[in-house]
Protein backbone atom coordinates (compact mmCIF):
# COMPACT_ATOMS: atom_id res chain seq x y z
CA UNK A 1 0.00 0.00 0.00
CA UNK A 2 2.83 2.62 1.21
CA UNK A 3 4.64 1.56 -2.05
CA UNK A 4 1.80 2.17 -4.11
CA UNK A 5 0.75 5.04 -2.62
CA UNK A 6 4.30 6.51 -2.88
CA UNK A 7 4.20 6.02 -6.79
CA UNK A 8 1.24 7.93 -7.44
CA UNK A 9 2.05 10.77 -5.08
CA UNK A 10 4.92 11.05 -6.84
CA UNK A 11 4.15 10.53 -10.55
CA UNK A 12 1.10 13.30 -10.00
CA UNK A 13 4.13 15.44 -8.99
CA UNK A 14 6.05 15.19 -11.68
CA UNK A 15 4.24 16.33 -13.99
CA UNK A 16 4.68 14.12 -16.34
CA UNK A 17 5.32 10.78 -17.07
CA UNK A 18 1.58 9.00 -16.40
CA UNK A 19 -1.87 11.36 -17.46
CA UNK A 20 -3.93 12.47 -14.76
CA UNK A 21 -6.05 10.16 -16.30
CA UNK A 22 -4.10 6.97 -15.66
CA UNK A 23 -3.04 8.38 -11.91
CA UNK A 24 -6.85 9.02 -11.55
CA UNK A 25 -7.89 5.45 -12.27
CA UNK A 26 -4.97 4.08 -10.16
CA UNK A 27 -5.96 6.60 -6.85
CA UNK A 28 -9.33 4.93 -7.38
CA UNK A 29 -7.65 1.43 -7.16
CA UNK A 30 -5.84 2.55 -3.88
CA UNK A 31 -8.52 4.01 -2.54
CA UNK A 32 -11.25 1.02 -2.35
CA UNK A 33 -8.12 -1.30 -1.21
CA UNK A 34 -7.47 1.10 1.50
CA UNK A 35 -11.31 1.05 2.91
CA UNK A 36 -11.07 -3.14 2.15
CA UNK A 37 -8.50 -2.69 4.64
CA UNK A 38 -9.99 -0.39 7.01
CA UNK A 39 -7.44 2.44 6.58
CA UNK A 40 -10.29 5.08 7.14
CA UNK A 41 -11.31 4.21 10.63
CA UNK A 42 -9.00 5.25 13.14
CA UNK A 43 -6.92 2.39 14.32
CA UNK A 44 -8.74 3.05 18.15
CA UNK A 45 -11.46 1.82 16.65
CA UNK A 46 -10.22 -1.71 15.31
CA UNK A 47 -8.71 -4.56 17.16
CA UNK A 48 -4.84 -6.44 16.91
CA UNK A 49 -3.84 -3.14 16.03
CA UNK A 50 -0.38 -1.40 17.72
CA UNK A 51 0.17 2.13 18.44
CA UNK A 52 2.83 2.10 16.07
CA UNK A 53 0.94 0.13 13.35
CA UNK A 54 -1.65 2.35 13.86
CA UNK A 55 0.17 5.57 13.92
CA UNK A 56 1.80 4.05 10.32
CA UNK A 57 -1.75 3.76 8.81
CA UNK A 58 -2.27 7.22 10.00
CA UNK A 59 0.31 8.68 7.73
CA UNK A 60 -0.75 6.70 4.91
CA UNK A 61 -4.20 7.75 5.17
CA UNK A 62 -3.60 11.23 5.11
CA UNK A 63 -1.67 10.84 2.28
CA UNK A 64 -4.33 8.85 0.21
CA UNK A 65 -6.77 11.88 0.94
CA UNK A 66 -4.49 14.56 0.23
CA UNK A 67 -3.83 12.74 -3.44
CA UNK A 68 -7.61 12.54 -3.97
CA UNK A 69 -8.80 15.55 -3.08
CA UNK A 70 -5.63 16.90 -5.56
CA UNK A 71 -5.93 14.59 -8.34
CA UNK A 72 -10.06 14.88 -8.25
CA UNK A 73 -9.88 18.30 -8.70
CA UNK A 74 -7.61 18.54 -11.53
CA UNK A 75 -9.65 16.04 -13.12
CA UNK A 76 -12.98 18.16 -12.17
CA UNK A 77 -14.68 14.85 -10.37
CA UNK A 78 -15.88 15.28 -6.83
CA UNK A 79 -14.23 13.25 -4.26
CA UNK A 80 -13.62 9.58 -3.93
CA UNK A 81 -13.38 9.78 -0.38
CA UNK A 82 -16.58 10.29 1.44
CA UNK A 83 -15.85 11.83 4.65
CA UNK A 84 -18.91 11.22 6.95
CA UNK A 85 -17.63 7.28 6.47
CA UNK A 86 -14.17 7.97 7.78
CA UNK A 87 -12.68 8.60 10.98
CA UNK A 88 -8.34 8.30 10.72
CA UNK A 89 -7.05 10.91 13.04
CA UNK A 90 -4.18 13.18 11.96
CA UNK A 91 -1.04 11.80 12.77
CA UNK A 92 0.56 13.34 15.39
CA UNK A 93 3.60 15.54 15.05
CA UNK A 94 6.28 12.66 15.58
CA UNK A 95 10.27 12.05 14.58
CA UNK A 96 10.72 8.35 13.33
CA UNK A 97 12.77 8.14 16.38
CA UNK A 98 9.53 9.05 18.98
CA UNK A 99 8.83 5.67 17.09
CA UNK A 100 9.47 1.72 17.84
CA UNK A 101 7.00 -1.04 16.72
CA UNK A 102 6.92 -2.44 20.51
CA UNK A 103 6.12 0.52 21.59
CA UNK A 104 3.14 -0.17 24.34
CA UNK A 105 1.67 3.28 23.56
CA UNK A 106 2.85 6.38 21.35
CA UNK A 107 4.25 9.60 23.34
CA UNK A 108 2.32 12.87 23.19
CA UNK A 109 3.01 14.96 19.96
CA UNK A 110 5.25 17.70 19.89
CA UNK A 111 4.50 21.33 19.64
CA UNK A 112 3.83 22.24 16.09
CA UNK A 113 6.28 25.05 16.73
CA UNK A 114 8.92 22.26 16.33
CA UNK A 115 9.23 21.65 12.92
CA UNK A 116 9.47 17.36 12.36
CA UNK A 117 9.60 15.16 9.22
CA UNK A 118 5.48 15.27 9.75
CA UNK A 119 4.98 18.75 10.35
CA UNK A 120 4.51 19.60 6.89
CA UNK A 121 2.04 16.81 6.30
CA UNK A 122 -0.17 17.68 9.23
CA UNK A 123 -0.12 21.39 8.71
CA UNK A 124 -0.94 20.99 4.82
CA UNK A 125 -3.74 17.94 6.20
CA UNK A 126 -5.47 21.05 7.87
CA UNK A 127 -5.53 23.41 4.47
CA UNK A 128 -5.99 20.45 2.21
CA UNK A 129 -9.64 19.42 4.54
CA UNK A 130 -11.24 22.99 4.07
CA UNK A 131 -9.94 22.88 0.37
CA UNK A 132 -12.13 19.59 0.14
CA UNK A 133 -15.08 21.55 1.44
CA UNK A 134 -14.41 24.08 -0.92
CA UNK A 135 -14.03 22.31 -3.74
CA UNK A 136 -17.82 20.52 -2.73
CA UNK A 137 -19.53 23.54 -2.40
CA UNK A 138 -18.90 24.94 -5.66
CA UNK A 139 -19.23 21.84 -7.58
CA UNK A 140 -22.85 21.47 -6.20
CA UNK A 141 -25.72 20.96 -8.35
CA UNK A 142 -27.64 24.22 -7.41
CA UNK A 143 -25.63 27.57 -6.33
CA UNK A 144 -25.03 27.48 -2.17
CA UNK A 145 -25.69 30.85 -0.41
CA UNK A 146 -23.57 33.55 0.03
CA UNK A 147 -23.47 32.77 3.22
CA UNK A 148 -21.86 29.60 3.40
CA UNK A 149 -18.74 30.84 0.38
CA UNK A 150 -18.32 33.42 3.34
CA UNK A 151 -18.18 30.95 6.15
CA UNK A 152 -15.84 29.02 4.26
CA UNK A 153 -13.82 31.56 3.67
CA UNK A 154 -13.37 32.64 7.41
CA UNK A 155 -12.66 29.04 7.67
CA UNK A 156 -9.99 29.35 5.02
CA UNK A 157 -8.13 32.17 6.96
CA UNK A 158 -8.06 31.03 10.07
CA UNK A 159 -7.02 27.39 9.27
CA UNK A 160 -3.99 29.04 7.57
CA UNK A 161 -3.63 32.00 10.14
CA UNK A 162 -2.91 28.57 12.52
CA UNK A 163 -0.24 27.83 10.04
CA UNK A 164 3.96 27.57 12.04
CA UNK A 165 6.01 29.87 11.54
CA UNK A 166 8.82 27.47 10.06
CA UNK A 167 6.06 26.84 7.07
CA UNK A 168 4.26 30.58 6.74
CA UNK A 169 5.15 32.27 3.66
CA UNK A 170 7.75 34.03 2.88
CA UNK A 171 9.83 35.34 -0.23
CA UNK A 172 12.59 33.57 -1.15
CA UNK A 173 15.21 36.49 -0.93
CA UNK A 174 14.38 36.46 2.81
CA UNK A 175 15.66 32.71 3.14
CA UNK A 176 19.07 32.70 2.93
CA UNK A 177 19.46 29.98 5.70
CA UNK A 178 16.58 28.02 4.84
CA UNK A 179 16.39 24.51 3.20
CA UNK A 180 15.32 24.25 -0.05
CA UNK A 181 12.88 21.33 1.36
CA UNK A 182 11.50 23.78 3.83
CA UNK A 183 10.95 26.75 0.65
CA UNK A 184 9.08 24.14 -1.32
CA UNK A 185 7.11 23.34 1.21
CA UNK A 186 5.96 26.77 2.07
CA UNK A 187 5.09 27.29 -1.00
CA UNK A 188 3.36 24.21 -1.74
CA UNK A 189 0.74 24.97 1.56
CA UNK A 190 0.55 29.16 0.15
CA UNK A 191 -0.30 27.33 -3.33
CA UNK A 192 -3.15 25.47 -1.76
CA UNK A 193 -4.38 28.34 1.02
CA UNK A 194 -4.50 30.41 -2.70
CA UNK A 195 -6.32 28.14 -4.93
CA UNK A 196 -8.71 27.56 -2.59
CA UNK A 197 -9.66 31.06 -2.59
CA UNK A 198 -9.98 31.19 -5.95
CA UNK A 199 -11.94 28.64 -6.79
CA UNK A 200 -14.33 29.69 -3.64
CA UNK A 201 -14.68 33.37 -5.05
CA UNK A 202 -13.91 32.98 -8.54
CA UNK A 203 -17.93 32.62 -9.77
CA UNK A 204 -18.73 35.67 -8.19
CA UNK A 205 -16.38 38.16 -10.16
CA UNK A 206 -19.22 38.84 -12.81
CA UNK A 207 -21.97 38.36 -10.25
CA UNK A 208 -23.89 42.27 -9.77
CA UNK A 209 -20.63 44.38 -10.31
CA UNK A 210 -22.44 47.19 -9.30
CA UNK A 211 -24.24 46.14 -5.84
CA UNK A 212 -21.38 46.15 -3.30
CA UNK A 213 -22.40 42.57 -1.97
CA UNK A 214 -20.15 40.33 -4.23
CA UNK A 215 -17.63 42.73 -3.57
CA UNK A 216 -15.24 40.72 -0.93
CA UNK A 217 -15.57 37.85 -3.28
CA UNK A 218 -14.10 39.43 -6.59
CA UNK A 219 -11.65 41.26 -4.84
CA UNK A 220 -10.38 38.22 -2.45
CA UNK A 221 -10.55 36.11 -6.17
CA UNK A 222 -8.46 38.46 -7.61
CA UNK A 223 -5.87 39.27 -4.66
CA UNK A 224 -5.33 35.56 -4.39
CA UNK A 225 -4.53 34.78 -7.78
CA UNK A 226 -2.26 37.97 -7.58
CA UNK A 227 -0.36 35.76 -4.89
CA UNK A 228 -0.19 33.09 -6.83
CA UNK A 229 1.53 35.22 -10.03
CA UNK A 230 3.76 36.64 -7.87
CA UNK A 231 4.93 33.62 -5.89
CA UNK A 232 5.60 31.81 -9.46
CA UNK A 233 7.27 34.84 -10.36
CA UNK A 234 9.95 34.57 -7.41
CA UNK A 235 10.31 31.10 -7.89
CA UNK A 236 11.75 31.40 -11.53
CA UNK A 237 13.55 34.78 -10.09
CA UNK A 238 15.29 32.19 -7.53
CA UNK A 239 15.95 29.33 -9.80
CA UNK A 240 17.83 31.30 -12.76
CA UNK A 241 21.47 30.77 -12.88
CA UNK A 242 23.20 32.26 -10.05
CA UNK A 243 19.68 32.23 -8.29
CA UNK A 244 19.09 30.91 -4.93
CA UNK A 245 17.24 28.04 -6.12
CA UNK A 246 19.15 27.30 -9.28
CA UNK A 247 20.94 24.18 -7.86
CA UNK A 248 17.63 22.23 -6.54
CA UNK A 249 15.32 24.27 -9.25
CA UNK A 250 14.34 20.60 -10.34
CA UNK A 251 12.23 20.20 -7.27
CA UNK A 252 10.13 23.50 -7.74
CA UNK A 253 9.23 22.38 -11.05
CA UNK A 254 7.39 19.79 -9.71
CA UNK A 255 5.16 22.75 -8.05
CA UNK A 256 1.79 22.49 -10.11
CA UNK A 257 1.93 24.40 -13.40
CA UNK A 258 -1.97 24.39 -13.36
CA UNK A 259 -2.05 26.61 -10.21
CA UNK A 260 0.14 29.33 -11.74
CA UNK A 261 -2.25 28.71 -15.32
CA UNK A 262 -5.50 29.10 -12.78
CA UNK A 263 -4.67 32.32 -11.50
CA UNK A 264 -3.65 33.78 -14.59
CA UNK A 265 -6.92 32.49 -15.97
CA UNK A 266 -8.65 34.29 -13.44
CA UNK A 267 -6.80 37.35 -13.81
CA UNK A 268 -7.87 37.74 -17.66
CA UNK A 269 -11.34 37.05 -16.51
CA UNK A 270 -11.92 40.01 -14.43
CA UNK A 271 -10.20 42.08 -16.70
CA UNK A 272 -12.47 41.57 -19.17
CA UNK A 273 -15.41 41.80 -16.91
CA UNK A 274 -13.76 44.83 -16.26
CA UNK A 275 -13.32 46.12 -20.09
CA UNK A 276 -16.99 45.37 -20.12
CA UNK A 277 -18.49 47.28 -17.26
CA UNK A 278 -17.12 50.74 -18.11
CA UNK A 279 -18.41 52.48 -14.90
CA UNK A 280 -17.04 49.36 -12.55
CA UNK A 281 -13.80 49.79 -14.47
CA UNK A 282 -13.25 53.79 -13.90
CA UNK A 283 -13.35 53.33 -10.47
CA UNK A 284 -10.21 54.60 -9.01
CA UNK A 285 -9.40 51.34 -6.55
CA UNK A 286 -10.74 49.43 -9.83
CA UNK A 287 -7.96 51.05 -12.10
CA UNK A 288 -5.40 50.52 -9.54
CA UNK A 289 -6.33 46.21 -9.03
CA UNK A 290 -6.18 46.33 -13.42
CA UNK A 291 -2.95 47.69 -13.87
CA UNK A 292 -1.57 45.51 -11.39
CA UNK A 293 -3.84 42.38 -13.21
CA UNK A 294 -2.52 43.33 -16.48
CA UNK A 295 1.21 43.71 -14.94
CA UNK A 296 1.51 40.62 -13.56
CA UNK A 297 -0.16 38.90 -16.46
CA UNK A 298 2.73 40.05 -18.64
CA UNK A 299 5.19 39.01 -16.58
CA UNK A 300 3.30 35.42 -16.10
CA UNK A 301 3.47 35.08 -20.04
CA UNK A 302 7.27 35.88 -19.97
CA UNK A 303 8.14 33.31 -17.57
CA UNK A 304 5.87 30.38 -19.35
CA UNK A 305 7.54 31.88 -22.54
CA UNK A 306 11.38 31.44 -21.54
CA UNK A 307 10.24 27.72 -20.34
CA UNK A 308 8.25 26.56 -22.98
CA UNK A 309 11.00 24.68 -24.76
CA UNK A 310 11.59 22.49 -21.48
CA UNK A 311 7.95 21.65 -21.22
CA UNK A 312 4.93 21.25 -23.12
CA UNK A 313 2.71 22.52 -20.35
CA UNK A 314 4.86 25.86 -20.71
CA UNK A 315 4.26 26.28 -24.72
CA UNK A 316 0.83 25.34 -24.34
CA UNK A 317 0.04 28.20 -21.21
CA UNK A 318 2.53 30.82 -23.15
CA UNK A 319 0.76 30.54 -25.98
CA UNK A 320 -2.52 30.87 -24.73
CA UNK A 321 -2.04 34.17 -22.05
CA UNK A 322 -0.17 35.64 -25.28
CA UNK A 323 -4.18 34.99 -26.71
CA UNK A 324 -5.35 36.04 -23.92
CA UNK A 325 -3.13 39.31 -23.31
CA UNK A 326 -3.32 39.96 -27.13
CA UNK A 327 -6.96 39.84 -26.33
CA UNK A 328 -7.14 42.09 -23.31
CA UNK A 329 -5.34 44.80 -25.25
CA UNK A 330 -7.31 45.03 -28.50
CA UNK A 331 -10.48 45.58 -26.27
CA UNK A 332 -8.96 48.41 -24.60
CA UNK A 333 -6.97 50.97 -25.84
CA UNK A 334 -5.17 52.19 -22.71
CA UNK A 335 -3.28 48.40 -23.14
CA UNK A 336 -0.20 48.00 -25.37
CA UNK A 337 1.80 45.22 -25.58
CA UNK A 338 2.79 44.98 -29.14
CA UNK A 339 6.67 45.05 -29.90
CA UNK A 340 8.13 47.30 -32.20
CA UNK A 341 9.66 44.88 -34.28
CA UNK A 342 6.69 42.86 -34.52
CA UNK A 343 4.96 42.79 -37.80
CA UNK A 344 1.47 42.90 -37.95
CA UNK A 345 -0.66 39.79 -38.05
CA UNK A 346 2.63 37.53 -37.17
CA UNK A 347 2.07 36.69 -33.83
CA UNK A 348 -2.08 35.97 -34.63
CA UNK A 349 -0.91 33.42 -37.10
CA UNK A 350 1.33 31.50 -34.73
CA UNK A 351 -1.37 31.23 -32.35
CA UNK A 352 -4.03 30.35 -34.90
CA UNK A 353 -1.47 27.68 -36.42
CA UNK A 354 -0.34 26.09 -32.85
CA UNK A 355 -3.40 26.76 -30.84
CA UNK A 356 -6.25 25.30 -32.39
CA UNK A 357 -8.64 26.25 -29.43
CA UNK A 358 -7.78 29.97 -29.71
CA UNK A 359 -11.51 30.64 -30.97
CA UNK A 360 -13.08 29.54 -27.99
CA UNK A 361 -10.12 31.11 -25.64
CA UNK A 362 -11.39 34.56 -27.23
CA UNK A 363 -15.11 33.99 -26.52
CA UNK A 364 -14.32 32.99 -22.70
CA UNK A 365 -11.93 36.34 -22.43
CA UNK A 366 -15.23 38.62 -24.29
CA UNK A 367 -17.23 36.35 -21.55
CA UNK A 368 -19.61 34.31 -24.12
CA UNK A 369 -21.45 32.22 -22.04
CA UNK A 370 -22.81 29.98 -25.38
CA UNK A 371 -19.37 28.10 -26.06
CA UNK A 372 -20.40 24.30 -27.67
CA UNK A 373 -17.52 22.37 -25.77
CA UNK A 374 -18.41 19.28 -27.59
CA UNK A 375 -17.32 20.83 -31.02
CA UNK A 376 -14.40 21.99 -29.53
CA UNK A 377 -12.95 19.30 -28.08
CA UNK A 378 -13.68 17.69 -31.75
CA UNK A 379 -11.88 20.62 -33.58
CA UNK A 380 -8.63 19.94 -30.90
CA UNK A 381 -8.37 16.74 -31.28
CA UNK A 382 -8.68 16.76 -35.48
CA UNK A 383 -5.59 18.98 -35.62
CA UNK A 384 -3.82 16.79 -32.73
CA UNK A 385 -1.79 15.11 -35.94
CA UNK A 386 -1.24 18.43 -37.57
CA UNK A 387 0.66 19.62 -34.08
CA UNK A 388 2.85 16.98 -33.88
CA UNK A 389 4.12 17.96 -37.30
CA UNK A 390 4.55 21.82 -37.28
CA UNK A 391 6.54 21.53 -33.83
CA UNK A 392 10.20 22.34 -33.73
CA UNK A 393 10.46 19.51 -31.02
CA UNK A 394 10.30 15.61 -32.00
CA UNK A 395 8.05 14.93 -28.88
CA UNK A 396 4.50 15.13 -29.50
CA UNK A 397 3.47 19.10 -27.63
CA UNK A 398 -0.08 17.47 -27.45
CA UNK A 399 -1.94 14.28 -27.16
CA UNK A 400 -5.45 13.65 -26.98
CA UNK A 401 -6.00 13.14 -23.36
CA UNK A 402 -4.04 16.56 -22.59
CA UNK A 403 -6.31 18.46 -25.13
CA UNK A 404 -9.30 17.01 -23.17
CA UNK A 405 -7.72 18.11 -19.85
CA UNK A 406 -6.82 21.46 -21.24
CA UNK A 407 -10.01 21.99 -22.46
CA UNK A 408 -11.89 20.33 -19.42
CA UNK A 409 -9.87 22.78 -17.05
CA UNK A 410 -10.69 25.83 -18.93
CA UNK A 411 -14.56 25.21 -18.95
CA UNK A 412 -14.41 24.27 -15.00
CA UNK A 413 -12.79 27.69 -14.69
CA UNK A 414 -14.88 29.80 -17.18
CA UNK A 415 -18.32 28.07 -16.11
Amino acid sequence: MTVKVSYTQTNFKANHGASPVDLWFEMGVIIRLAFRMGYHRDPVNLKGISPFDGEMRRRVWVNIFQIDALISFQMGFPSMIPNEFCDTEIPRNLEYSDLRADMIELRPPRPLSENTHMLYTIVKAGVMGVFKKIVANTQSLSVPPYDETIALDTEMNQVYSKVPEPLKRRDVNRSFIDHPCLIWQRCTIEMLYLKGLIVLHRRYISYELQSPRYERSRHACAEAALDIVSRQIDIHKACEAGGRLYEDRWMFFSLSIHDFLLAAMVLCLDLSVRMRNRSYAERRDTQQLTSREYRALLESQRIWAANKVASPDAQTAALTLDLMIKRVAHNDVGFSIVEENTLPGVADTIIDSELPYAATMSHMIDGSENIDWVSTRERCIAQVFFLTKTIESTRPVFSILSIEHVIRSYQVTFE
